[in-house]
């Protein structure tokens, strides 16, 4: 089973979500993959799924959007029941931060429907600690009711439900129902990614015994096993499974 994230791993990140693309080569390469047999294909990010989705437009791989709280693929579909529950409340967090970020340039909120993520990428170092402050104001009092998590990425600051499902969980889950539609199939798992979120994921192949390969530069900790520097030797090894199979 393979397991990719998107933005940093497959794409390369840009300076804001919507302009990211992956790169023609990399989607042939995907298209190809997705149909040798033996081989199941997932991409896990954390955009909502439909954005997934409409970035990559390849029919017969698993799409895992929002951190693992969504997922639709070929046999089956699931959206956590805690974070369906908590859309509401998540709309009018996300609407307070909205109108308390309105007087920091380069700061928005991006809504994915079961969670929502702060960018701050364009925000001028003098309005850093600004910033941080008004989002802890915003969300410290939801974190201390344990009605959201609260966790950082690559200038980003993610938003979501308050129960233990993240991308470990859903690739373990992911798993589990592929053994069950396919008794006779012990898949090995190769996670890449690139980002604090892919952590758990990381942390979950390890247990599972397969391998977890972290992009990006060497000075970043990890749990994963192996590194890769950019998205660039991601699609050079991707054309070498290709030709082994």
């Amino acid at each position: 089973m393979l397991c990719c994230d998107f933005d940093g791993t497959l794409a390369p990140i840009v300076e804001h979500p919507s302009r990211a693309r992956l790169p023609a080569g990399t989607k042939r390469l995907l298209r190809r993959l997705v149909g040798l047999p033996g081989l199941w294909v997932a991409l896990v990010s954390g955009r909502a799924l439909h954005d997934l989705k409409r970035m990559v437009g390849i029919r017969g791989l698993y799409y895992i959007g929002n951190h693992g709280l969504e997922l639709e693929g070929p046999d089956f579909c699931y959206v956590n029941p805690v974070a369906r529950a908590s859309r509401l409340l998540l709309k009018n967090i996300s609407g307070e931060l909205k109108v308390a970020l309105r007087s920091i340039p380069g700061a928005w909120v991006e809504r994915k429907d079961l969670s929502f993520s702060i960018h701050w990428r364009n925000v001028p170092k003098t309005a850093h600690r600004t910033f941080h402050r008004v989002v802890a104001q915003c969300t410290d009092p939801y974190l201390g009711q344990r009605a959201i998590q609260r966790t950082t990425g690559k200038r980003v600051i993610e938003i979501r439900p308050s129960v233990k499902w993240d991308k470990g969980t859903i690739i373990t889950w992911l798993l589990s129902r592929l053994r069950e539609h396919h008794e006779h199939s012990k898949p090995l798992v190769l996670y890449f990614g690139d980002d604090q979120t892919d952590e758990a994921a990381f942390r979950a192949t390890n247990r599972l015994w397969g391998l977890s390969v972290f992009v990006g530069p060497r000075r970043h900790p990890t749990a994963a096993r192996y590194r890769l520097n950019n998205p660039r030797e991601v699609h050079r090894w991707l054309a070498e499974l290709l030709r082994l199979r």
